[in-house]
């Protein structure tokens, strides 16, 4: 009898290695409502690739400007945002190539934008954040903290909805997590976690998040929907400093936390506990996002990670057709 034989974890389905260099950003344009036929990924070096997800081919490169940390797409039109604070919107120039119709000059650093419908939502100076119409590319509402001397920069934010109305969370440099009203910009409540805040998600159904940061530790917490009040629920032990990436599954059903070490985690969201740890790449996880629609190669919705390896790998473990 064989003993001591461990499960090794499942393979990608499918690897883009170009020379790339570290991957910031990715993004998966919704232009046809029952496929997805394209991946975009932004990089350190300031190139956006276009990866035809029908052949997993390289379409189409572009020098779309420096260290790209964030990526959007609007039908056919993108929205790149850089390590330096300006945010481009991008248009389809003679089929050959895309040009910059709008920019906005923003804080800068490593916080990833947020588009929610027609507006993005962006970290600015002084602990702030502003929300900029897609159509004109003007500030249309900022945030201020109500205490903003010791926050530090915002490093990671999630909107999301609690019985109707929606809700911006701001993690902070110094492990602040701040909840705002979206609509009004006033803050609702705040509870510090452990420094250097890299990532949140929520779970608006359960009313549960996860906030990624510096330490070993990915720290679960929960919003009391009635008064709003941040608390802090339990933490799940990690073998190695630094998370950089959490995100839930879009049915809320698993979390994914990708690390400084290259590992991908895997958990029950429902047991917290470990499924799966992809280990594909061999760098930190800067990104890591759900393809909305199937995509017709793998005949399977599924998901994409970038790495500062310089690596992009497919994914459909655990799939579901669910979300």
């Amino acid at each position: 009898m064989t003993t001591g034989i461990g499960i090794l974890p499942p393979d990608p389905l499918f690897c883009f290695k170009e020379n790339m260099g570290n991957v910031h950003a990715l993004c998966f344009p919704e232009r046809n409502p029952d496929y997805c036929d394209l991946l975009l990924a932004g990089t350190e070096k300031g190139d956006v690739y276009f990866w035809d997800l029908e052949s997993n081919r390289l379409q189409h490169k572009q020098k779309m400007g420096e260290s790209i940390q964030a990526l959007h797409a609007i039908e056919y039109d993108i929205i790149t945002q850089e390590k330096n604070g300006l945010v481009k919107l991008w248009s389809i120039e003679n089929n050959t190539g895309y040009k910059v119709q709008r920019s906005y000059q923003a804080y800068g650093g490593f916080c990833k934008s947020v588009l929610l419908e027609k507006q993005l939502i962006l970290s600015q100076e002084k602990a702030t954040v502003d929300i900029i119409d897609i159509d004109t590319f003007e500030s249309i509402r900022k945030f201020v903290p109500d205490d903003n001397e010791k926050l530090g920069t915002a490093m990671c934010l999630e909107a999301f909805k609690i019985g109707g109305t929606t809700y911006l969370l701001v993690g902070y440099e110094n492990g602040h997590l701040i909840l705002y009203d979206y609509s009004t910009a006033q803050q609702c409540s705040q509870l510090r976690f452990k420094e250097f805040t890299t990532s949140v998600t929520f779970d608006p159904h359960s009313y549960r998040g996860v906030v990624a940061n510096s330490s070993n530790a990915l720290q679960v917490f929960k919003i009391d929907p009635e008064c709003l009040e941040i608390v802090l629920q339990a933490e799940l032990v990690l073998p190695n400093e630094g998370c950089q990436m959490v995100k839930f599954r879009p049915d809320h059903r698993l979390l994914m936390a990708g690390g400084w070490d290259g590992g991908l985690r895997i958990y029950s969201w429902r047991t917290l506990r470990t499924l799966v740890v992809l280990k594909e790449h061999k760098k930190q996880i800067s990104d890591l996002q759900f393809s909305p629609n199937i995509v017709r190669y793998w005949d399977s919705k599924i998901f994409a990670t970038g790495g500062a390896d310089g690596t992009i790998a497919l994914w459909n473990v655990y799939h579901s057709y669910t979300y």
